[in-house]
């Protein structure tokens, strides 16, 4: 079991990615299942698996977010090239929009960092002028889409600022561009698309049978890539 931020630092170093929290493909690590019941939602940063993902992130130790296939997981500085080099679609969005092949709600919210800097789930919903109670959930959708296709990563949390300048609520998520958050951990000249899949599936193979299982690559092909085959 991992007891401490340093512990799943070093175990999330070794696989290279985990799942956060439900349900995996056969042989791939889950935080939630890594950890004791008792130690979520203490507020304690070393011992609270809650607290980890914002702090990998804003530490830029892991990436977090909805990065394995729409799922939320992490991916460590050593495999991330190989997900980006897989994940990100060919071209720039303004000519994917052109083709058809990405939403305008997807670019719509995409063009709020072009200028670069770092927004939080309730500034992008009040930049898109949508309320909780009615768009939001689209917008929430977008941002799945773009984390999951390397064009934003979460980088940290926080809360909302009343006007006497204290903090209240819950810490939303604060998302800035991969080009900026991970561009020393994509120096090297990146993989072709398919070769890069096809190493993330060999890892997870030999990942799953370190652990003793058998990996499912086809359900992982589908699950990370959309691979029908």
């Amino acid at each position: 079991m991992l007891g401490t931020y340093s512990d799943f630092l070093a175990y999330a170093d070794d696989c290279g990615l985990m799942f956060f929290l439900g349900k995996a493909p056969e042989g791939m690590p889950v935080l939630e299942k890594l950890t004791a019941p008792h130690q979520w939602h203490t507020g304690d940063a070393e011992t609270d698996p809650w607290m980890w993902k914002d702090r990998a992130a804003a530490e830029k130790r892991l990436a977090f977010g909805n990065i394995l296939g729409g799922k939320k997981g992490f991916i460590s500085k050593a495999l991330y090239p190989l997900f980006y080099s897989a994940c990100r679609p060919d071209g720039d969005m303004e000519d994917r929009y052109r083709w058809g092949t990405v939403k305008q709600l997807v670019r719509d919210v995409y063009k709020l960092f072009e200028g670069g800097g770092a927004l939080d789930t309730a500034e992008i919903r009040r930049k898109m002028q949508v309320r909780k109670s009615e768009g939001a959930g689209a917008v929430d959708g977008a941002l799945v889409t773009l984390q999951r296709e390397f064009y934003i990563t979460v980088c940290g949390n926080r809360r909302k600022v009343s006007f006497d300048g204290s903090e209240y609520g819950w810490p939303a998520n604060v998302y800035c561009l991969v080009d900026d958050w991970a561009a020393d951990w994509l120096n090297d000249p990146l993989l072709p698309t398919a070769e890069a899949k096809e190493r993330i599936l060999a890892h997870c193979a030999d990942l799953a049978a370190r652990h003793g299982q058998k990996a499912d690559i086809a359900a992982l092909g589908k699950l990370l890539f959309k691979q029908t085959r």
